[in-house]
């Protein structure tokens, strides 16, 4: 009884620990930056969770979480509509990143292209990551 109440501490604590927010990435890996972005792209956007991209923000928005959080279903009703989302009708994510360097700060951008619920046509973006001094990946830019 002992041993299952200690896994299912540790499995809460990984869990609670796996979302926190403005904690950023340790592994900028290509493969692993395609896979957030695909993550953020069908799990947070698409079905209006904003907890991995709260996550993937850098500590300087922390300031204005309560505006993010508030504006956030707008956002996705504007984009979206009301009716709730499971799949993309398209969803296109090239395979090479582009990486840059910006005022000393790498950058890798992964550009998707995506089409879903009340939008009219496919829509261009990217997900862009930015290494920071304390050698985590956050968001540069969200798609």
């Amino acid at each position: 009884m002992k041993l299952i109440m200690l896994i299912s501490m540790m499995l809460f604590s990984l869990s609670a620990n796996a979302l926190e927010r403005f904690a950023g990435i340790e592994d900028g890996s290509d493969e692993n930056l395609k896979a957030i972005c695909q993550d953020y792209m069908v799990n947070s956007y698409l079905k209006n969770d904003p907890e991995l991209f709260f996550h993937l923000l850098p500590k300087s928005m922390k300031k204005l979480e309560t505006i993010l959080e508030n504006d956030w279903p707008q956002g996705h009703l504007k984009r979206f509509g009301s009716e709730p989302l499971f799949e993309y009708e398209v969803f296109e994510m090239e395979d090479k990143l582009i990486e840059k360097t910006y005022k000393g700060h790498e950058i890798k951008r992964i550009k998707i292209k995506y089409k879903a619920g009340i939008m009219n046509s496919v829509r261009g973006s990217s997900c862009s990551f930015k290494l920071y001094d304390d050698n985590r990946w956050y968001f540069q830019k969200k798609p």
